[in-house]
């Protein structure tokens, strides 16, 4: 049998666009709502039937970044987000801290909403799977639906793949890494009883008092059960609020893959799968809160912590996250820590802090590229600097800059190395992304 099949087709052009996004995660929905309200035609491809990706796919809970020292230093279409989310009384901002805990099913409806008021060009339940290049622009992303194989035709193209996917068709180099953080099954629990010490405070991660978010009494017990061989690894845990109702998101598991490998995701996912039932069963043999709990989700896909970024034409730094110094155009603001999760332990580094860093508007730009643009946890950085920016807050802020850029390049007619920063810092600005 040979190697290699050849495919040769004709694919239609479903259509034609200013501003194509691929990916309908939490950078991927800002960024075309934000091209879209700045006059675009605008084109969001996304592989499931919903948007928000590891909010509302992945059970990713609390929203962490928009507060550093009690000061919201994100804004825009983010923060508008959370406020309509509050208004339907599916947010609930955890001061003084300020995570965001939300009801995911409205979030859903919500990124909905704000999709179609802008005009927002929708392909749900499309799998991007190639794109058509002239020497280093995009022309076309080819996508697969159960309307078969269809083209999509824009001026300018924002990857918010999360795993770079269009940055690799496209053959942007990708900058090299050994160690990637692992993995985690995100999931819910119901019937868990809130009301005693164990729980009760640590499903709203406020920070009072300078109470921590990880259960540090669990934590401790199911180290003992990987010293005993009853389990493998796990991570935090974490418990939160879903605000409406009893039931509680669950961050727990952990498993090290490179999730932009379908064979080490395939791996993964079937472990933590594993490790999400055997956890369970561990906390209901040795807690009384869990006894009559049981699973009713998890989510679609593992969470992705990290898998291998662009080489921008600009990098996010340790060093510059630490220095403070804003570049000549920020396009977000860091307010989380340096958050490390080990890949073959139940480890953690946390690093506060004592600044907020700015995001420079050049990581979003990948290298031998024209037309094409990196929004979310693709973007150029090393791996501490990555450890801050790569929380919910920061790349929806990212996601909505990436969209105004996108729009000034077509306004403007140039690419995206060679617009004026100063333009789109002004655009910035107007918006308020970054506070």
């Amino acid at each position: 049998m040979p190697d290699f099949v050849t495919i040769t087709k004709q694919v239609p052009v479903a259509g034609t666009y200013d501003v194509a996004v691929c990916g309908g995660g939490p950078a991927g929905f800002v960024a075309a709502v934000s091209a879209a309200r700045a006059g675009m035609r605008v084109a969001l491809i996304e592989r499931y039937g919903f948007f928000g990706g590891t909010a509302t796919g992945g059970y990713v809970n609390p929203i962490s970044g928009f507060f550093h020292k009690e000061r919201r230093v994100v804004g825009g279409i983010a923060w508008e987000l959370v406020e309509r989310l509050e208004k339907l009384g599916a947010a609930q901002v955890e001061y003084p801290k300020g995570h965001v805990s939300f009801h995911g099913e409205t979030y859903k409806l919500v990124a909905d909403e704000m999709l179609q008021e802008a005009g927002v060009t929708l392909y749900t339940n499309a799998f991007l799977s190639s794109c058509t290049l002239d020497g280093e622009r995009i022309t076309h992303v080819t996508l697969e639906s159960k309307n078969g194989t269809e083209a999509i035709a824009a001026r300018l193209f924002i990857d918010a793949t999360g795993e770079a996917d269009l940055c690799r068709m496209a053959r942007v180099p990708m900058a090299a890494q050994e160690t990637l953080q692992p993995m985690s099954l995100c999931f819910v629990l119901e019937g868990v009883d809130l009301t005693t010490p164990l729980l009760r405070g640590y499903i709203h991660h406020n920070g009072v008092g300078g109470a921590a978010s990880c259960q540090m009494e669990i934590h401790d017990y199911l180290a003992g059960c990987i010293a005993e061989g009853k389990l493998e690894q796990f991570g935090g845990p974490w418990f939160n609020s879903m605000v409406e109702g009893g039931a509680v998101t669950v961050n727990i598991t952990r498993r090290a893959a490179n999730a932009a490998d379908r064979e080490e995701m395939t791996r993964a996912e079937m472990q933590l799968r594993r490790d999400m039932f055997r956890i369970v069963a561990l906390l209901k043999e040795k807690y009384e809160e869990f006894r009559h709990c049981s699973i009713v989700a998890s989510a679609v896909n593992a969470g992705v912590r990290e898998t291998p970024r662009i080489e921008g034409i600009g990098r996010m730094t340790v060093e510059s996250m630490l220095s403070g110094d804003a570049p000549s155009c920020p396009v977000a603001r860091c307010a989380h820590p340096m958050d490390i999760h080990a890949a073959g332990t139940h480890r953690q580094s946390l690093t506060k802090l004592e600044l907020s860093p700015y995001v420079p508007h050049t990581a979003l730009i990948p290298r031998r590229t024209d037309n094409l643009i990196a929004a979310g946890r693709c973007i150029s950085a090393d791996a501490p600097s990555y450890a801050s920016l790569r929380v919910q807050a920061t790349l929806m802020a990212v996601g909505e800059s990436a969209g105004l850029m996108a729009a000034l390049c077509c306004r403007t007619d140039r690419s995206p190395a060679a617009l004026d920063a100063s333009m789109l810092k002004r655009a910035i600005d107007e918006r308020g992304v970054v506070r």
